[in-house]
């Protein structure tokens, strides 16, 4: 395939796939998208999330879920 063909196609596909973006986003549902659609966390659960702190003065990674500690990775290995 030469660069001219190549340079063409690369184009084309970019352009395509515009156009569609574009009609999607044109002919997409209106109105209460959040609500409808997307799952939120409940209120208990944002507060309290499950994380993955280090602990640099202790060496230590900290595991956590649902904000309750339930694993420690130090020194002396890993400790549920």
């Amino acid at each position: 395939m030469t660069s001219t063909i190549s340079s063409r196609l690369t184009f084309l596909v970019f352009t395509a796939g515009c156009l569609a973006l574009a009609l999607l986003f044109h002919y997409a549902p209106a109105g209460d998208f959040p609500s409808k659609y997307a799952r939120t966390a409940p209120a208990g659960l944002a507060a309290q999330p499950t994380r993955i702190d280090i602990d640099n003065e202790a060496h230590a990674i900290r595991f956590y879920i649902d904000g309750n500690q339930v694993a420690v990775l130090d020194e002396s290995g890993f400790k549920p």
